[in-house]
């Protein structure tokens, strides 16, 4: 879908650990250039002595997507010919012990994608001084959770007793309010303290509306979401070019000056073969649009 044109110029903003790049980079020639961008400096790691084998143009940078313009300040570039996004959690950080992204290990409430980075609070410190009414909403509005009430008051007053530092901590604070362990449940609300701690859905947007001035034209955005609001925001901006408030059709941003072509009429989705094989992709839709003015 992206097209790639052997010159170009491509910028990878979720590198991870350099799957995607590889692809991009064994169609680039000497003239092409890739521009990975990953907030996880383990994983960025890991992309530099995978991609580093090619021997070819590529330019790495530990930072939040969010702030791609001044990346490409900084290396001198004006326009891009494709950016890709894979937006959410990699299988790494599922599973790693030390970050506290899944309610199945036991481990500190971190959830930070950078756990370095000690400007961002981390799940345990947000968790423990977020008021009722803040979780409680943010419950319903990225999750759609229909007892959201009755898991923030769960969950506000397990920290009353103790304060919670561990996902089995959070774990039982969450299923205190539930009739029975719900996985589903589980995974959603510990989804929606990932969301919250990293600021996901404003970084989202924010890289959204710089995109557009920095996309060549016939230069096309790829974005794989594995979440139902994070998939609506792309939704509308390809379609509508606008950028909605939360929870309502109220415009945020939108753009008139630019036109882009939605190659991809539905999302596009994992085939059932390859869920069976990984399970972690059945929620995964990409959506490509392309500049056209």
């Amino acid at each position: 879908m992206l097209n790639i044109k052997p010159e170009g110029i491509y910028m990878d903003c979720t590198i991870g650990f350099g799957g995607h790049s590889e692809l991009i980079l064994n169609k680039l020639n000497s003239k092409g250039k890739l521009i990975g961008l990953d907030l996880d400096p383990y994983a960025l790691e890991q992309s530099k002595k995978r991609l580093s084998q090619l021997n070819k143009n590529i330019s790495l940078h530990n930072c939040c997507y969010s702030v791609f313009p001044q990346i490409l300040e900084k290396v001198g570039i004006n326009k891009i010919d494709g950016f890709l996004f894979d937006l959410g959690i990699s299988s790494y950080q599922i599973d790693s012990t030390h970050r506290g992204f899944s309610y199945m290990r036991n481990a500190t409430l971190d959830m930070r994608f950078n756990d370095s980075d000690d400007n961002i609070k981390s799940a345990k410190d947000l968790i423990n001084t977020i008021s009722e009414k803040e979780l409680s909403d943010a419950l319903k509005l990225y999750a759609d959770i229909k007892e959201h009430v009755r898991i923030a008051k769960s969950i506000i007053n397990y920290r009353q007793k103790k304060i919670l530092s561990t996902t089995i901590d959070l774990k039982d604070a969450i299923c205190n309010a539930l009739p029975y362990e719900n996985y589903k449940k589980l995974s959603q609300v510990f989804q929606v303290i990932r969301i919250l701690v990293n600021n996901e859905i404003d970084n989202l947007k924010k890289a959204l509306k710089s995109t557009v001035n920095y996309l060549a034209i016939n230069g096309k955005i790829a974005i794989i979401s594995f979440h139902s609001i994070e998939d609506r925001i792309i939704k509308h901006f390809f379609k509508n070019k606008v950028i909605y408030k939360n929870s309502t059709y109220d415009i945020e941003y939108s753009f008139n000056n630019i036109e882009l072509k939605v190659l991809t009429k539905k999302p596009i989705i994992e085939s059932n073969n390859n869920v069976k094989r990984n399970s972690r992709s059945r929620s995964a839709k990409l959506r490509v649009a392309e500049r056209i003015a």
